[in-house]
């Protein structure tokens, strides 16, 4: 790819291998998504969709020369969300206008804005990213995102070894 240097190119080779799971130079398209977010492109389902990702395992494998190009054109996305935009969405709901929010408020926007999450996703995401919260049930939100937005989580980089 004339647009990836090659440290790139290597990084996502790296990474690319770690799907591999069966050496044969192709990854399920399932994971994609993953793929991309370990290489550090914030992406969402839809965009996964557009650029190929599957719903179900073992409906289409890909090879690393078909992945580069997808990697390329979605890291351009300019569909991809920025800390900064969420922070400037989130002042919505900072009524004090202090940096704080209603963490009931957070859970709701994450049950049923964009993608929505289940209970049991913003359970999950709470206790790995949410700060705790005061006396009235505010949080700082700017805290929360920077959380999240940091992953992986612990949990995850023990599974991971």
């Amino acid at each position: 790819m004339a647009d990836l240097k090659s440290y790139e190119v290597e990084e996502c080779r790296a990474a690319f291998e770690v799907y591999d799971t069966t050496g044969g130079g192709k990854i399920d398209a399932y994971y994609i998504g993953s793929l991309l977010r370990a290489l550090d492109v914030t992406v969402t389902e839809d965009t996964v969709a557009k650029a190929g990702g599957t719903q179900k395992q073992d409906e289409k494998m890909i090879a690393f020369e078909d992945f580069l190009p997808i990697y390329s054109e979605v890291r351009k996305s300019k569909d991809m969300g920025q800390i900064e935009d969420l922070l400037e969405g989130l002042k919505v709901y900072d009524k004090n206008e202090n940096g704080t929010m209603m963490a009931a408020e957070l859970a709701h926007v994450l049950l049923s804005l964009g993608e929505k999450l289940v209970d049991k996703d913003v359970d999950e995401v709470f206790s790995a990213c949410c700060p705790p919260e005061d006396e009235d049930g505010y949080i700082k939100y700017e805290t929360f995102l920077r959380t999240l937005f940091a992953g992986p989580f612990p949990e995850e980089k023990e599974a991971a070894k």
